[in-house]
């Protein structure tokens, strides 16, 4: 072979690809190594001993994640295309943010992949979302109606129990008391349910509707939701 021959052009190119993958693997795993270290120091419940010995670890990690970039940096320029070079800082950024589209070098056929592409990513991942969010709606729905009709309920229920016993004067006084508690936290819930009943943009049922009023056994009045509601939890109790 000489240097002109296409068989020896084609080994040469091999050669220096296949250093600079191997410099890129060995980052790569240096690089996930520091990370599960640098997670498992700040882990909660971990001793000082073991923190003494992940720290060193580090410590050495950090001495061989700047040898191989050194590597990397050597072989960078000289690929085709050219490489990026890096620093000691910019590879750190990578491990705490868990970024490695450096690493994406390692294997040059992942390159021709329409998903290295940060446009197509992101792009995916928008369409995702919003698929998502349209499911998410569907079910916000059904647990708004859910919500509406549950503090409904929970008032009635105590209101009710408080006008059937009015023989028992003390035990309706603190009903009363329980029930003006709970009567303030539902109206917070429902303001909230106003606003987004309010919203343009809302496909869920409308909220029930008030109609006339029932009559209870001592006179006093309640609306139909209400009523209705009462007969259920005399069922249900």
């Amino acid at each position: 072979w000489t240097p002109e021959c296409p068989e020896y052009m084609t080994a040469l190119k091999y050669f220096h690809e296949r250093r600079f993958v191997r410099v890129v693997e060995e980052l790569e795993g240096l690089v996930v190594q520091c990370l599960f270290e640098l997670s498992k120091a700040n882990l909660a419940g971990t001793g000082y001993k073991m923190h003494k010995y992940i720290s060193k670890a580090i410590t050495r990690r950090s001495a061989a994640i700047r040898s191989a970039l050194e590597k990397y940096n050597a072989l960078a320029p000289i690929q085709h295309p050219p490489r990026p070079v890096l620093d000691y800082s910019e590879v750190v950024g990578y491990v705490s943010l868990g970024e490695f589209s450096l690493l994406k070098y390692s294997c040059y056929d992942v390159l021709t992949k329409p998903w290295t592409v940060p446009e197509n990513r992101d792009m995916a991942t928008k369409y995702f979302k919003v698929t998502r969010a349209h499911e998410e709606i569907l079910r916000l729905n059904v647990e708004i109606r859910r919500l509406a009709l549950w503090i409904d309920h929970d008032d009635n229920k105590i209101h009710s129990a408080i006008i059937l016993m009015t023989k028992d004067p003390l035990l309706a006084a603190e009903l009363k008391d329980v029930y003006a508690k709970h009567h303030r936290t539902n109206n917070i819930h429902r303001q909230c349910l106003h606003k987004i009943y309010q919203l343009p943009c809302f496909t869920g049922e409308p909220p029930p509707q008030a109609s006339d009023p029932i009559e209870l056994e001592d006179g006093s009045c309640l609306d139909s939701t209400l009523g209705m509601l009462m007969m259920m939890t005399t069922k249900i109790w």
